[in-house]
């Protein structure tokens, strides 16, 4: 049941429970006891979200076609951060990271640096410019992420796109979604000054105030500053970001307009390092982690981005059965420097070489969004229903350099570093060109259905979708590839609550993608027909108040595509992923809280061409993942100790499974301080992240990420106080 608490002066707090009949009921808090029949009056309420007390996780789901329920009223694995978590998991550039592998069934992908970013969801790929923001696809893309800004980011795990959208990379192993902050009841003011080694420097300030009749408008502004040299040698970042949600809500309509702009200058970012079937053959085994040096790239070696983002969503409140809803996005994103490459391994002695070519130096995109739609309640009988019927337009403008450049080759060796640099290559940064567009267009239908007393949850619902893509000469402009094809996506999705405290699930979701084919290849420019990815879950989960546990057993089926020995990519059989997900989170003692769980996944090839590669492990995919964050409130008042473990099993990185990369182990160590200092609360953080410096290699599960492997970085200390003014 939904609850509302209003505050009376005669009765104190009293709850507003919507009973069966979709009426409300008056229950005293204080005895109990039913007083008054009838329809409720405009209220304020007050009070915080329905999150764990630690303030992590809200175990409200407030994503798509679900609504407002709770976790356990919801049939598919969803886990929503708050703003607490992202903050307490701060560390410049990779803040992203850290709060998504919160998830056992999230990690993060070999190659993912700090301006790069895959993760992997069940051992599934996801691409991050398939991010949503506030719902709507697009409004994100990968680089480095300000996090900021961001009030909640919810991870859904497992293929849907009936909930998701059609994407830019079409990614289906599961969606993120970033939910802006927004001005609180209270005025908010903070200032955060940060250092992390090795001499990077944040500054931070976060500021919310509403106004006007009953608080009806509020505006949240967050800024950011950045930079310094990171702990990786010749890695220099240099970042600025500002976000402005401006908000409006009545009793029938909320909402919301906002801006963003950040600003990027990444100088070395360290990449994988690529070892080939011919060198992989020769060699006497895998280069040591810790003999190696941290970082393969020149130092001049340079990527930068430029994001202006403008959003705009409305919900009204027709009547008490029907709901409008509108969102439309717009994002401009340029790439004015690119120069960057992967190394390839030649021998045994550790030799390398990249070249990094200034002709593909520059691009830029434009995106627009488009959703709008309908949300009705009505009754059939004792049966409750949520329909949502609603539209989506996507689409996205691609441009990149023309003019030619020069190409640099620098020689390296990986115990040593770099041998021969001859310096930055020739980038153009004024020509460009139309290089491809998409649109895409869908219509999504989906019921949800209360029955039994509220005991039975029914979701059903359909995504009908087109996507056409197409890639352009850029000296011609003549059309090269062009892909139009349409599809429809169901989801299934039932939950049973045995009791008030646990509840039993089952979905079947479906996904459509196009394969992404990875550069280098002879048929890299190639648009390969779309795929659909399925997955069965079943699970149960159970809300003890102050901290809740999912159990879940999944099952995915992709097809997938793999590089042949000519050098060409193509579908080539499917992947089959099954495991069983722990997860917990919340206040698990008085003083004690915990965040993770654990995976065991097991994903092998099935149907490859002439059976060379069935029951190989998938490449990048370990058989078990763990992550386990706890926070102790000591005895000494206002301060708490933190610790985090993460466990990545041994796991191969090509499909043949001829380089397998040993299984690692990271410890996160940190302290927290609130205090006082001329009555203005202030806290102080210490943080280390990879306290025991460990180093190790990682895998990926891209398709351009076979055969690849990412040296992690070592030990990173982080220091930061933040005043509340």
């Amino acid at each position: 049941m939904d609850e509302y608490v209003k505050k009376q002066k005669s009765t104190g707090y009293v709850s507003a429970v919507r009973c069966c009949q979709r009426r409300l009921c008056y229950v005293c808090k204080c005895c109990r006891a039913n007083y008054a029949w009838g329809n409720l009056d405009e209220v304020v309420v007050e009070g915080s979200r329905n999150v764990t007390p630690d303030g992590k996780i809200d175990k409200t789901i407030h994503f798509g076609i679900y609504g407002d329920k709770k976790f356990t009223e919801v049939p598919a694995n969803i886990t929503s951060y708050t703003d607490k978590m992202i903050e307490d998991n701060y560390m410049p550039t990779r803040t992203f990271f850290n709060v998504a592998t919160n998830n056992p069934s999230v990690m993060v992908g070999g190659c993912s640096t700090n301006n790069n970013v895959e993760l992997q969801m069940r051992g599934i790929p996801f691409n991050t410019h398939d991010m949503l923001l506030n719902g709507m696809p697009g409004m994100m893309a990968m680089g480095i992420i300000p996090e900021n800004w961001v009030g909640r980011m919810d991870v859904i795990t497992g293929p849907n796109i009936v909930l998701s959208g059609t994407g830019v990379k079409q990614s289906t192993s599961g969606i993120v979604n970033f939910v802006p902050k927004q001005a609180e009841e209270k005025p908010n003011l903070s200032i955060k000054e940060t250092y992390s080694s090795s001499h990077l420097f944040t500054h931070d300030i976060d500021w919310g105030q509403r106004f006007g009749k009953d608080n009806r408008y509020g505006i949240r502004i967050n800024a950011e500053r950045y930079a310094g040299d990171t702990s990786v040698s010749n890695e220099n970042v240099q970042g600025k970001d500002l976000y402005i949600n401006i908000d409006q809500r009545t009793k029938n309509s909320k909402t919301s307009l906002m801006y963003g702009y950040d600003h990027v200058k990444h100088h070395g970012m360290p990449e994988v390092l690529k070892i080939s079937d011919s060198v992989m053959s020769t060699l006497s085994g895998l280069p040591s982690a810790d003999k190696v040096v941290d970082n393969f790239m020149p130092s001049w070696s340079y990527l930068s981005h430029q994001r202006h983002l403008y959003t705009l969503s409305h919900e009204q409140k027709l009547n008490d059965n029907v709901a409008f809803y509108v969102k439309g996005g717009y994002q401009k994103l340029t790439w004015p420097g690119y120069l960057d490459s992967k190394p390839s391994l030649l021998n045994n002695a550790g030799d390398y070489e990249l070249n990094i070519s200034g002709s593909k130096s520059g691009s830029g995109w434009q995106r627009r969004v488009w959703l709008s739609g309908f949300k009705f309640n009505f009754d059939t009988g004792d049966i409750k229903h949520d329909v949502t019927l609603g539209y989506e337009y996507f689409s996205q403008n691609s441009e990149s350099a023309t003019e030619a450049g020069t190409t640099s080759k620098v020689e390296g060796n990986i115990y040593t570093g770099i041998t021969s640099d001859p310096g930055a290559p020739y980038a153009p940064l004024n020509h460009y060109a139309h290089s491809a567009s998409i649109f895409n267009r869908s219509i999504v239908l989906a019921d949800t259905l209360t029955m039994l007393d509220d005991k039975l949850i029914v979701t059903a619902g359909l995504r009908h979708q087109q996507i056409h893509t197409s890639s352009f000469n850029t000296a011609t402009g003549a059309r090269t590839k062009d892909y139009n094809k349409s599809a429809t996506s169901p989801t299934f999705g039932a939950v049973y609550k045995l009791s008030p405290v646990t509840s039993v699930y089952a979905n079947y979701s479906e996904g459509m993608s196009t394969m992404s084919v990875p550069k280098g290849v002879v048929n890299e420019n190639e648009v390969l027909p779309p795929v659909k990815t399925k997955q069965y879950e079943i699970g149960s989960k159970w809300d003890f108040g102050d901290w809740g546990t999912t159990l879940s057993l999944f099952k995915i089926k992709q097809p997938v595509g793999l590089t042949d020995a000519s050098n060409h990519f193509a579908a080539d059989g499917e992947t089959r992923n099954q495991g069983v997900e722990w997860n917990i989170f919340g206040k698990v003692a008085p003083k004690l809280s915990m965040n993770g769980g654990i995976m065991l996944l097991d994903a092998k090839y099935k149907s490859t061409q002439n059976g060379a590669k069935d029951g190989n492990r998938v490449f990048g995919t370990p058989k078990i993942n763990a992550t386990m964050a706890m926070n102790w409130e000591t005895p000494v008042e206002g301060l708490s100790l933190n610790a985090r473990a993460l466990y990545f099993g041994s796991s191969y990185a090509d499909s043949k499974n001829n380089i397998k990369v040993p299984s690692w182990t990271r410890i996160d160590l940190g302290a927290k301080y609130d205090t006082k200092i001329m009555d203005n609360p202030v806290t102080f953080s210490l943080m280390a992240y990879n306290l025991t410096d460990k180093k190790y290699w990682s895998t990926m599960t891209t398709s351009y990420g076979e055969n690849a492997l990412m040296l992690n970085p070592g030990r990173t200390y982080i220091l930061s106080a933040t005043w509340h003014i």
